[in-house]
């Protein structure tokens, strides 16, 4: 795929999955907290690409590309045997299914893309909580990447940057080799020696709700090193609905619009 990309400081790729209303809000945070240049790639994983286009239709910014990416089925049409009647596939260390799968394809159409100084990925669930590049990106000076928080053993990809010169350097991508979606970069790092910064974040607290700007008790709430908040994942965002809860993801939205000011 060719696409002529601005210069930009930072690269985000975000990949969505029948989420419009999730990936507004995550990209409103990133035009609203983030101060140096940068381009926005939003990839559209759902087989009907209208819904995301039509959520997008009044979005004109010359930094912003809609890309289409594999056509999955909805979540209703995934999860109506369960959790059974999905395939999963083993992995060192773990299975993933086909979210996982689907998603790390897209993940890597927009790594190929990316021309600017540092590639940042954020989950469609997600949202910046204030401005964050002075606190974060000089970790990278010292650190192979930055990470949300860990799950399963490995740093997560719901925050997830890095300059693109250090992962061509070590001819390394994300993968689902090892434990589930960008396993590999904690491997390579902790077999190679290599540091990575994983934030300090709310994962099994129980006083979530007092310590979260996004005021809901689920989710985790990550920091800067000096102890602010600046980013917020919600976790299976995309598929609540089909699991029967979606008036949770409706608060959470509605609690997002509120936060924004959209």
């Amino acid at each position: 795929m060719e696409m002529s990309l601005h210069p930009a400081n930072i690269d985000f790729i975000l990949v969505n999955y029948f989420s419009e209303d999730l990936a507004k809000i995550a990209v409103e945070s990133i035009y609203k907290f983030t101060k140096s240049s940068f381009n926005v790639l939003l990839i559209d994983n759902s087989k009907d690409k209208s819904l995301l286009k039509n959520k997008f239709k009044n979005f004109n910014k010359d930094n912003f590309y809609l890309i289409d990416g594999y056509n999955q089925e909805t979540p209703e049409e995934r999860f109506k045997n369960g959790l059974n009647g999905i395939t999963w596939y083993n992995t060192e260390g773990g299975k993933y299914g086909p979210g996982s799968l689907y998603h790390n394809k897209a993940f890597n159409i927009g790594i190929d893309l990316c021309k600017s100084k540092y590639i940042c990925h954020v989950d469609i669930d997600s949202l910046f909580l204030k401005e964050w590049e002075e606190d974060i990106l000089p970790l990278l000076e010292t650190n192979l990447f930055v990470s949300h928080g860990e799950s399963k053993g490995i740093a997560r990809e719901y925050f997830l940057i890095w300059k693109k010169e250090e992962f061509k350097k070590h001819n390394l991508k994300p993968d689902l080799s090892y434990v589930d979606t960008c396993g590999n970069l904690t491997k390579f790092s902790k077999d190679n020696n290599i540091s990575f910064h994983v934030c300090k974040n709310t994962a099994f607290r129980k006083d979530k709700i007092e310590k979260h700007i996004i005021k809901i008790n689920a989710g985790t709430q990550s920091y800067t090193p000096n102890g602010s908040p600046f980013h917020y994942h919600l976790g299976r965002g995309t598929s609540l609905k089909a699991m029967g809860q979606g008036e949770y993801k409706n608060n959470y939205i509605n609690l997002c619009k509120q936060f924004l000011n959209v």
